[in-house]
């Protein structure tokens, strides 16, 4: 196989790569509106739902029934109620919060947090156009009174839905025609009311719904569900507030249920009482996707990138999401610029240990633990023994090096001193190994520009893997790894001179004409 059609097959490799990365970002950025910036911050409402009832002495269920999703939102429901089962399921783009307890007796609270999570692909549900509802039944002779009340509000039958609407509101409030006590009687609010009002629109062919919910305002506590009427024309529905007659304009108004489908039913119960209370927080994006991927139909997607996972787990794995690009940085280092470190990643597992140790502290104690080792690897040479015992016992000196430190840091109230069990004890023994045979092989000079290679590049391996952007960047978006897969690849073709030998090798692509 010719080199040139080796590099043709990593070309194709790599841009499949980057393919299949760009696919899944943009897939998590369009889908599931994953954030590039781990500091935006987004709102999260939270609404608490409590019910008081009286249990019948016997086994107990509960539902709340809540909309899955709302223009800009989705809805989740958690509880914690203790004694009873709870189980939140999503059926026919509704959330079905069920109660279950096998016997309760006497008061009985249930507590549900339902969560409000923006998300701008939730468009709630679909809107239908309704049919013409069907002819009211009134009782005891209403039925003419309606009409009557009806005539004397649109007498030429010329009025828009818009204008009849407002109209018949505003002659309910002024109670000056005799139809409208016996019409409403004692049903002046709540869904009697509304219930009049709607028999009254049908009569005129005009489809309207009942809505129930409640407002969204931060720190408002204790409140009752709120009944309003929606009424359709111009191809949408629009609310009106029935206390007043007006269109409603409280964007904050939540709507819960629609039509007869009952907000709360329970049975081994009765006088349910429901209150609501809501409170407004912040919240980062890293938290943000976790919510969406909790409750959201891509949930499979969290379980890959690790939200699932417990929090300490997930520390460890931002880091280890940022070891790629720390590796990228080596091969750079080697491969581009040419410039020759003690052991290959070796800078990156040191830069790992100083991420427990903080980078002064750790260099400090790093550069003596080394100054040490090297001279008890000195003295171990002497005595002719054995690679693998002498390394041996260098990790030996070195563990007891390393006790000594944390003892007398923690003696002098250093805490940076006591992470030092945090360095990998076999690779600061091989160092200690390698650097003595550099000196032996190649001299002192060449062991220490060989270290102070390997310090410099452990201190920008240093700042990338401690990046708390970083962490989230890779954390949440880990395909970004098989772009510096792509990128490495790219570099292991890499023929050509590193920077490190153009001034070596300058004379000979320097002209001749230059040199004389």
């Amino acid at each position: 196989m010719t080199a040139s059609h080796s590099r043709k097959k990593i070309y194709i490799l790599a841009g499949i790569l980057i393919l299949i990365a760009a696919g899944i970002a943009a897939f998590k950025i369009g889908v599931l509106h994953f954030s590039f910036f781990r500091t935006v911050n987004a709102e999260l409402w939270v609404m608490e739902c409590r019910v008081r009832f009286d249990a019948d002495n016997g086994p107990v269920k509960a539902t709340l029934s809540l909309p899955y999703e709302l223009p800009g939102y989705y809805l989740a429901a958690t509880s914690q109620t203790p004694g009873y089962e709870f189980s939140a399921q999503e059926r026919n783009n509704r959330i079905q919060a069920v109660w279950r307890a096998p016997g309760r007796k006497g008061p009985q609270t249930l507590s549900c947090q339902i969560t409000f999570i923006p998300d701008a692909s939730a468009k709630g549900a679909e809107e239908v156009p309704p049919e013409v509802p069907p002819r009211p039944h009134w009782a005891n002779g209403q039925k003419l009174l309606a009409e009557q009340f009806l005539k004397s509000i649109d007498p030429d039958g010329k009025l828009t839905v818009r204008q009849f609407t407002e109209k018949l509101f505003k002659q309910i409030q002024k109670n000056d025609n005799p139809a409208v006590p016996i019409l409403f009687a004692d049903k002046r609010s709540g869904a009697p009311f509304i219930h009049t009002v709607r028999k009254l629109l049908a009569m005129k062919g005009i489809p309207s719904r009942e809505v129930e919910g409640v407002f969204l305002t931060d720190k408002r506590r204790r409140q009752s569900p709120v009944n309003q009427i929606e009424v359709y024309y111009d191809a949408e529905y629009h609310r009106y507030d029935p206390a007043s007659g007006h269109l409603s304009s409280q964007k904050d108004f939540i709507p819960l249920r629609y039509g007869e489908d009952p907000l709360f039913e329970i049975s081994g119960g009765h006088q349910p009482k429901l209150r609501f209370s809501a409170l407004k927080t912040n919240i980062s994006a890293a938290g943000l996707n976790r919510l969406r991927g909790s409750f959201i139909e891509h949930s499979w997607v969290m379980d890959i990138v690790g939200y699932e996972l417990p929090i300490s787990e997930q520390n460890v794995f931002k880091r280890l999401a940022l070891l790629p690009l720390a590796v990228l940085l080596i091969v750079i280092v080697r491969n581009i610029i040419g410039l020759q470190s003690m052991g290959t990643f070796m800078p990156v597992l040191i830069a790992l240990a100083f991420l427990e140790t903080g980078l002064i502290a750790g260099l400090i104690a790093f550069l003596l633990i080394l100054t040490v080792g090297l001279a008890a690897r000195a003295l171990l040479t002497n005595m002719n023994l054995l690679m693998v015992p002498r390394i041996s016992a260098v990790v030996v000196i070195v563990i007891l090096l390393m006790k000594v430190i944390s003892v007398l840091s923690y003696a002098l109230g250093f805490t940076q001193g006591q992470s030092i069990t945090f360095f990998p004890l076999i690779i600061l023994a091989w160092t200690i190994e390698r650097a003595s045979m550099v000196w032996e092989e190649d001299g002192a000079r060449t062991m220490f520009r060989q270290l102070a290679v390997s310090l410099t590049a452990c201190i920008p391996c240093y700042f990338l893997l401690n990046s708390a952007y970083l962490q989230y960047l890779f954390f949440s978006f880990q395909e970004f790894n098989l772009i510096i897969l792509a990128l490495i690849l790219l570099l292991g073709t890499y023929t050509g001179y590193r920077l490190t030998e153009l001034k070596r090798f300058k004379s000979l692509v320097t002209p001749c004409s230059d040199r004389f």
